[in-house]
């Protein structure tokens, strides 16, 4: 994953624009680092020539659409719990996704107990 990282910044640092898809990145290390790298990332491509959609579950890494504004903006999929149905609408909207997807399937097929209130 670092080598497919790395040879992003190489095509970037040709000068030429680019449309980067990022997709979770650093999903074999602890939370903190992943945080930590992420961000460094994003920031270090603010700096090229490019348009990047950075996929991410790090509700952390939201605050940088506030620090970085108009060069950071954040848009989710939301899903809806109703009727004890999870249901999404693939509606690109503003803002980052809130609800507890996993908490709540995981709720639905008996894997954790009642502490999550299914809808």
């Amino acid at each position: 994953e670092l080598k497919k990282l790395r040879a992003i910044i190489d095509t970037l640092e040709t000068g030429e624009p680019a449309l980067v898809l990022i997709d979770e990145i650093l999903r074999g290390t602890n939370s903190d680092d992943k945080t930590h790298g992420s961000e460094e990332f994003i920031r270090k491509l603010i700096g090229f020539n490019c348009l990047t959609l950075f996929a991410t579950h790090d509700l952390s890494l939201s605050v940088l659409e506030n620090e970085l504004a108009g060069q950071v903006d954040n848009y989710c999929f939301e899903s809806v719990i109703k009727d004890g149905e999870l249901l999404f609408d693939y509606t690109l909207q503003r803002g980052v996704a809130r609800n507890k997807n996993a908490s709540f399937l995981m709720k639905k097929m008996g894997i954790i107990g009642s502490a999550f209130p299914v809808e």
